[in-house]
């Protein structure tokens, strides 16, 4: 295989970060990152790229299409994998222009520099939240309707909806992945389970929103790095895989978990708050197509939260 040149925008976020260092394991790839270093951003997560000499690092925005095109150009890219988004529920329902912006612009932006430089493929990064709920028993395919349910889920589908469109006028190359929630080191304390363990360790008490039965799907952020590297090799173009471990469980089970590992008292450590906005009570999706491709092998959940736990026992200190 000849040596690949990625762009991998969102590089120091959390997947982002993460997926950097699997392309970079591989002396086959040469990656460029590009970040706007928002708030979500850490450049401590590119510890490990920064020491190794086919990485490059870009500070700027995938909203300006000028710049990409010209890393683009001068670096000879094979592949924009698109990491950059703003990602947090919440946030959106506060306020959703920045991910009208990111999401959907930045993806606009992105769409026409393949378009005009048809060497040029883009990955792009969505979620299993544009499926919306899945009722009992029920697990959605690729092939299953978007129907998002909050704002940034919606912001999400568009930019696959757009996505669509390019390939089919533009005849433009593209793969996508839709993940269900990850979870590992490097995650940003916005999310649900750096939320739990620094409420732990600050000794304030886990915020469960409602009652806490809304169910989820976690997979470890390093098995979808795999899987997102092990489709760029194996898949035809203009494909979308759902990437899941189908471990499925209740948010409030997911803490009772972890205040089993850490030997706290579930019920001193936690307080209900009101539930979040048209929260949506049930995400699930089938990994049957990636599985029918040959990737096969999750890595085990419980092994990987406890390496989460030590993580963020140390970034703590």
């Amino acid at each position: 295989m000849k040596n690949k040149n990625l762009l991998i925008t969102g590089c120091a976020g959390f997947i982002g970060s993460h997926t950097v260092d699997c392309f970079l394991e591989d002396k086959n790839y040469s990656v460029f990152g590009l970040d706007k270093m928002t708030y979500a951003a850490n450049e401590k997560n590119l510890k490990l790229a920064f020491e190794n000499e086919r990485f490059k690092f870009y500070k700027g925005d995938i909203c300006d299409s000028d710049f990409v095109e010209n890393i683009c150009r001068e670096n000879n890219i094979d592949w924009i994998i698109n990491f950059a988004a703003e990602t947090h529920v919440d946030n959106s329902i506060s306020d959703s222009k920045e991910f009208l912006k990111s999401n959907f612009l930045g993806v606009h932006s992105l769409l026409e520099v393949c378009k005009s430089n048809k060497n040029v493929k883009l990955f792009q990064i969505s979620t299993d939240e544009v499926y919306g709920v899945a009722s009992d028993n029920v697990c959605f395919s690729e092939n299953d309707k978007l129907n998002p349910k909050n704002p940034y889920s919606a912001t999400k589908a568009a930019a696959e909806h757009l996505i669509k469109s390019y390939v089919n006028t533009y005849k433009i190359k593209t793969l996508m992945v839709r993940p269900s929630n990850n979870y590992g080191p490097r995650q940003h304390l916005e999310k649900f389970i750096p939320t739990i363990l620094n409420s732990l360790k600050n000794n304030k008490k886990i915020p469960i929103y409602g009652n806490g039965n809304q169910i989820r799907e976690w997979t470890y952020v390093k098995d979808t790095a795999k899987a997102i590297k092990f489709i760029i090799e194996k898949s035809d173009y203009n494909q979308c895989y759902n990437v899941t471990s189908n471990v499925e469980m209740k948010n409030i089970s997911l803490v009772e978990q972890i205040c089993s590992i850490l030997k706290k008292d579930f019920n001193d450590n936690v307080t209900y708050v009101e539930d979040r906005l048209g929260h949506d009570q049930r995400y699930s999706i089938t990994n049957l197509k990636i599985k029918n491709l040959g990737f096969k092998k999750y890595s085990n959940f419980e092994n990987n939260l406890i390496e989460t736990i030590n993580f963020f026992g140390e970034s703590f200190k």
